[in-house]
């Protein structure tokens, strides 16, 4: 008897260790995000590798306990493209509104988050794409992949900055994942620039609530 109940007690213990991240039943993935928000329910955050609420962001940033991180804002954005939008947080980290995101991913009834740096990620599309650069001449835009253990940019059109045997600097540039000139670059960036941008949203409870319940 006695070890039917240990049993009982390590199958209970393992379904909520397993299930803390897990959506809640019977509601959609869009009326979920919304718990995470709320801090209702928890996120595993890849960079951190343990379970957060939303209010412990600071420790998907740093293990400095010093560190402070406020969501000022949100947008909604299908960047996998695969009909099941990401949650797009901006933050702002020792009051620094330019640090960069938090993007929350549900997959089979996990959620997931991922901390980017601001030039990894920034000028987001409606279409799911957006710009990066680590420098003058390294720049363009793209789209990016999640695993449970990371993520992947996708470049698509971009320019790469090398230095010949000279020391001099060269340039190279990329469309669609081709070679190109830099004229037809500058032209494919210009009409990236073109294209609507991402709604983002004052990250407070009205809007959360009303923006996330009837979206599907």
């Amino acid at each position: 008897m006695k070890n039917k109940f240990s049993m009982l007690f390590v199958t209970i213990l393992t379904i909520l260790i397993l299930g803390g991240c897990k959506n809640m039943p019977n509601k959609s993935p869009m009326k979920a995000y919304r718990l995470v928000l709320q801090n209702k329910i928890n996120f595993f955050s890849v960079d951190s590798n343990k379970e957060l609420n939303i209010t412990q962001l600071n420790e998907a940033i740093a293990a400095d306990s010093g560190v402070t991180v406020n969501v000022t804002k949100f947008a909604t954005v299908d960047l996998e493209r695969d009909g099941i939008p990401e949650i797009i947080l901006c933050l702002a980290v020792n009051n620094n509104e330019g640090f960069g995101f938090e993007v929350l991913r549900y997959q089979d009834e996990m959620f997931y988050g991922y901390t980017l740096p601001y030039r990894a990620f920034f000028d987001v599309k409606v279409d799911g794409t957006f710009s990066f650069s680590s420098g003058v001449g390294d720049h363009g835009f793209g789209t990016i992949e999640f695993t449970d253990k990371g993520y992947t940019v996708n470049k698509i059109t971009y320019s790469e900055a090398s230095y010949d045997s000279e020391n001099n600097q060269t340039f190279s540039f990329f469309v669609n994942h081709e070679a190109a000139t830099e004229e037809d670059f500058l032209e494919a960036i210009n009409a990236q620039n073109e294209k609507p941008e991402a709604m983002w949203f004052d990250f407070t409870d009205d809007n959360i609530k009303t923006l996330l319940a009837d979206m599907k």
